[in-house]
């Protein structure tokens, strides 16, 4: 029995020092410096409060956005912050309206003419961010929120057929609230090599709820509307 216990204890102790040696390969000592996030979302973009856009238009979007943050403060049990700049663009498509019979402009564009009407928008924002990273950090649950506000200026375009309708820029506040879950736990092994060859620290998906007031020439902002994406943090 102490022969067979005795060559018990050593495959234990021979197992646990090969694991503890797997997992040496991927422990390193700190992680690297978290100081950027990067984001790349899809979603939809429905201008709010514009009778005009309502009458030509029934789509929202697909509405696209890439958003870069510099995070170089770190606040105690509680996250990261810092600035960010997001570029979105979306498209909106319909036939035209044609006047009544009358001459009159149709005010429920019942009448579609067969020339194809045209909105792009480009929302350029500067937005302050916070990232509430707490519950990964300290809790090991896998869930970051983020707070975003800053200024909004959306970029527009408009034609039908050949002609230009308007364009210009309407300016007005943007604010976002997000929830994301990061996936490191999938494969902690493969997170610290991203993070040891990449610097990639943490990758993530996230849903974002959105909104903006830009109206300052054409009301083009969105009382509230969504995105859905892939973020990283470096």
């Amino acid at each position: 029995m102490n022969l067979h216990a005795s060559v018990i204890a050593l495959g234990l102790l021979a197992a646990s020092t090969a694991s503890a040696q797997y997992s040496d390969q991927y422990r390193r000592p700190t992680a690297s410096p978290e100081l950027f996030a990067l984001e790349i979302g899809v979603g939809q973009y429905r201008v709010s409060d514009n009778a005009a856009f309502d009458r030509v238009f029934d789509d929202n979007g697909p509405y696209l956005r890439l958003e870069l943050d510099v995070l170089p403060v770190r606040i105690p049990y509680l996250g990261r912050m810092g600035l960010g700049l997001q570029f979105g663009w979306a498209k909106y498509t319909a036939m035209g309206c044609s006047p009544t019979s009358s001459g009159a402009s149709d005010p429920s564009c019942s009448n579609r003419s067969d020339e194809e009407t045209r909105l792009r928008i480009f929302p350029i924002a500067p937005v302050a961010v916070l990232r509430i990273d707490v519950l990964a950090r300290e809790l090991g649950i896998p869930v970051i929120f983020a707070g975003k506000i800053g200024m909004d200026a959306v970029i527009f375009d408009a034609d039908t057929g050949s002609r230009d309708e308007s364009n210009g820029v309407s300016l007005g506040l943007r604010w976002g609230a997000q929830v994301a879950l990061e996936l490191d736990f999938i494969n902690p092994q493969r997170a610290r090599v991203l993070d040891d060859e990449w610097g990639i620290n943490h990758t993530m998906l996230f849903v974002e709820l959105f909104g903006s007031t830009a109206e300052s020439k054409l009301t083009l902002g969105t009382n509230l509307s969504w995105l859905a994406g892939l973020g990283m943090t470096f």
